[in-house]
């Protein structure tokens, strides 16, 4: 861990979008978690030196946010993770749950914590990020880089080089090649309806979660290939239909997009990301590998870079300035029925002695009234996914996994 900086230096100025995110943060905590299950025991000095490993790899794991500058700042703060440790056995979905009840504080920071959970034969490590700081994908870096450092926690750990602080990411877009200009279509107002924010009280989400057996996850995989459409767009479609089936006449569905995929930005962490929307009809329902092909190509649309840059700059030029001007903006850009935030395959490390056996998450609350919010991520063949909400559907997650079942077991091939 560097030891040069002091609690006053400035790291660099808060880009547009972490500035909207932290002016939203004033009031709404939002704030993730991420659940590593590992198949050894681990100590909390253990897992306290892999962590400050980890954080001197990346620098945004050591600051605060000052928010009383003219514009916000990240500084540096040079403390640990805060590790707690719960009872053994204790659920895990029983602590996000509660770590959704605990706003992180912009300051002193740093803005990342940690809970270990003892287990009869392993451990789960939950680490919870505020979104100032980085995205889920962001966080599975420090999970898999977590995991690389218990997995040499009785080596002799090379020095790493410090890291330089990654810029904001309206700052990379910029090099992107503009869109080109286009007749713009008039508002949907459906789409666009704001939603309804509710005043964060620390009352506890409900979470959800399950898994596919590794058939299931296969064969899901394998359809999508056939159909020409992603994994994601599936679970958007089988999302769709079961409010659909529930009597909601329109869906619509937020999906994060991974701008370090989409657009090509360096991998950190960070947040690199950008809300895209997606909704369908109820009449949309009956033909499922058709629903999903519309969520493929409405998604592929929204991530085309130029649309991403375009997306950037308006919001650069224009940020909110106040938490009520943030409440507004984040209303209208990510209301929706579901939030689905997929993050794909998880890479272990290639050392990895099979340490890391299962991740849950991202699951995180926004405090948009009636949100369901979906992580989702593949590791070791299976897919899981973990729901948080405070109205909850108990049907959700197993009819989702039914209507996938139901659509991966039809003979004939979805055509393209």
């Amino acid at each position: 861990m560097p030891i040069s900086h002091t609690h006053a230096e400035t790291v660099r100025e808060l880009g547009a979008f972490e500035r909207t995110i932290d002016l939203y943060m004033h009031r709404n905590p939002v704030q993730f978690s991420l659940v590593a299950e590992i198949n050894r025991k681990v100590s909390q000095q253990t897992l306290a030196r892999a962590l400050r490993g980890v954080q001197a790899l990346h620098p945004l794991l050591r600051v605060s946010v000052d928010r009383r500058a003219p514009q916000a700042r990240y500084r540096w703060a040079e403390g640990p993770v805060r590790i707690e440790t719960a009872v053994e056995g204790t659920p895990w979905q029983a602590v996000v749950a509660d770590e959704q009840t605990r706003p992180i504080t912009p300051e002193p920071g740093p803005l990342i914590r940690a809970v270990l959970i003892p287990a009869e034969t392993g451990s789960f490590i939950v680490l919870t990020f505020a979104h100032q700081i980085t995205d889920g994908t962001g966080g599975m870096r420090v999970v898999t880089d977590l995991v690389t450092a218990l997995d040499g926690d009785e080596k002799d750990a090379e020095p790493t080089p410090e890291q330089d602080v990654p810029p904001p990411q309206e700052a990379l877009l910029r090099a992107l090649a503009a869109a080109p200009s286009t007749v713009d279509s008039p508002p949907d107002e459906l789409m666009n309806a704001p939603g309804e924010l509710t005043r964060f009280s620390g009352r506890a989400p409900h979470v959800s979660a399950l898994a596919l057996q590794r058939g299931l996850t296969a064969g899901l995989v394998t359809r999508c290939r056939a159909g020409g459409v992603s994994v994601h767009a599936a679970l958007c479609a089988a999302a769709c239909t079961v409010f659909h089936r529930a009597g909601r006449r329109r869906v619509r569905v937020l999906s994060p997009i991974d701008l370090r995929r989409a657009a090509g930005l360096p991998d950190a962490v960070a947040n690199r990301f950008a809300g895209a929307r997606t909704a369908s009809e109820a009449s949309q329902a009956e033909d499922f590998w058709e629903l999903a092909r519309h969520h493929h190509e409405a998604l592929a649309r929204l991530r085309a870079p130029q649309v991403l840059r375009t997306g950037s700059e308006a919001l650069a030029q224009r940020p909110p300035a106040t938490p009520e001007e943030a409440e507004a903006m984040m209303t209208v850009a990510t209301a929706a029925d579901i939030q689905i935030t997929n993050l794909g395959v998880v890479r272990t490390p290639a050392h990895d002695r099979g340490c890391l056996t299962a991740l849950w998450g991202p699951a995180q609350t926004t405090q948009l009234r009636g949100e369901h919010v979906l992580g989702v991520a593949t590791l070791g063949g299976r897919l899981r996914m973990t729901e948080l909400t405070h109205d909850p559907v108990a049907v959700l997650l197993p009819d989702m996994v039914a209507v996938l079942a139901r659509q991966c077991a039809e003979p004939d091939v979805p055509s393209s």
